[in-house]
This record gives C-alpha cells, structure tokens and sequence, in this order.
C-alpha cells in the first residue's frame, strides 16, 4: 500500500539531503512532499548570481524549491513561513502546533528532518530538528490516527569530516560566525537508502536553485560534493544516510542497518 512520507527542512535547497530517497520513495508510487520552514531569504542569504535580488530573494527561492520538487517527482512544496535566521526564535511548542497541522492535513506514515545538531550547527536547522521532533512527541496524544509512526533525521557522518577536506574545510556565515561541519557519530546511523540511480536526478535537483551556486562549464553547480571526483563521490552519496528518532533502534539492531524506511512495517 502506498505510503506518505513528508520531509520538514529549514531552507530551500536543504530538501537536496534527503532528495534521493524521496524521489527513490515517489518513483515507487508512495506520496512524498517537501515542507519548508522559511522563504530562504533571511539575512544571511546568499545571492550568487542574477537570478535573484535582495527584494525578490524570498520569491525567486521558492519558485526554486518548486522546480527542485517537480525534477525530484514529488509534490508541490510547502512553505510554513517562519523568517530566515529567526527560526530559533519562536517557541518550540509554537512552531509544533504548525506541524501538528501539517500532520493533520497530510497524515504521514513517516516524517524526515534535519539531525539535532543542525548537521553544521546551523541555528534554523537545530531549532526545525526540536520542533518536528516535539511534534512528533506529542502527536499521538492530540491527534490520534493521523500520527506518523516514524520520525527520523537525515545524517551526515562524521567521519566524512575526518576523511575529506571538503567537509573539514567547509564553512558558513552564518550570524557572524563561521560555523563548520559537525556531522554525526557514524555509531547513531540507523538507516541507509541506496540512491545510486538517483544521483544524477538529485544534481539536476540542486541546480534549480540557481540563485545560490555558482555553476562550472558543464552548467553543473559548484559545491563541496561535487569537488569530491568519482568513483569516491559515488561512494560516499550513492546512499544517503539516518537516525531513526522514533521508535528508537536498540544498540543490537544497529549492528545491522535498515535499507527501507519502511522495514518491518506491518
């Protein structure tokens, strides 16, 4: 039977970290949607090109979340509208309410966000992380049948950081700070989905949002992934990688990890 599955992510772009295994999941007949928390045109936004400007940034970067969607093949985002840069700032039973009506609206079978530490310690990502998961916790109280049953994050290891200077050099301005990879104890993965056949759709997928990326003569985006050269790029995304938050994997279980999200579903 077909399932739902809703991604809830801060920005425009960040659905690219769990685009594989949502067009995986969609091209398979099961329902996948795209829920943003902002407009992606906060203060610390970048404009890399003339795709956008300061007053049509907000505007620009959802029609790119859109396309992005549709060459993904899942349905037309949402955008719940909190402000860029700000997320953090709303209170986390406040924001909560929204995604229990997105629950309510939606019903999903299984819910994916960004991990706890906001993957690199972006305050949207950590404060969107507290509330889908304070939903989650409380959505099988208030709103019964139209609860998910799964809640996970989607996760980078940290060994990535150790391995590569891609991520070891990676940094972002975020607020005056320059913050830098963080990532995942690679023991806490639960959960990998092979999306080797959807590598090439999900860079297609990222070179929507072309307000954001400079592009190289191929007409393909410039990001620290795609600096990384096959067969070793292939390698280290042709999966993409989780946390199952809710129900919780035991030590033992993690020994071997799921390759469905769905596993051992009834």
């Amino acid at each position: 039977m077909p399932k739902t599955l809703l991604a809830i992510v801060a920005h425009p772009d960040d659905e690219i970290s769990t685009g594989g295994t949502l067009a995986r999941y969609a091209a398979a007949g099961h329902r996948a949607i795209v829920a943003c928390a902002t407009r992606g045109d906060g203060v610390d936004a970048k404009i890399k090109n003339d795709a956008a400007t300061p007053e049509t940034l907000g505007r620009v970067r959802q029609q790119e979340l859109a396309a992005s969607c549709a060459t993904l093949g899942l349905e037309r985002p949402i955008v719940l509208g909190f402000q860029d840069g700000e997320v953090d700032a709303v209170p986390v039973d406040a924001a909560a309410e929204r995604v229990l009506g997105l629950f309510l609206a939606l019903r999903p079978d299984v819910v994916i966000t960004h991990d706890p530490s906001g993957g690199y310690a972006h305050p949207d990502h950590i404060a969107v992380s507290a509330f889908v998961t304070r939903a989650f916790e409380r959505a099988g109280a208030e709103i019964g049948p139209a609860a998910p049953r799964r809640l996970y994050y989607f996760a980078l290891p940290r060994s990535f950081g150790q391995s590569l200077a891609a991520f070891r050099e990676r940094r972002a301005d975020i607020r005056g700070q320059q913050l830098g990879f963080v990532g995942v104890p690679d023991e806490l993965i639960t959960t990998q989905i092979d999306i080797h056949d959807y590598l090439d759709l999900k860079l297609e997928a990222l070179a929507q949002h072309r307000s954001q990326f400079d592009f190289d003569e191929h007409g393909k985006p410039k990001t620290f992934t795609t600096s990384i050269p096959e067969p070793e790029r292939s390698a280290l995304f042709g999966v993409e990688r989780f946390i199952r938050a809710a129900p919780t994997v035991s030590p033992d279980q993690r020994n071997e990890r799921e390759d469905d999200l769905f596993a051992g579903w009834d």
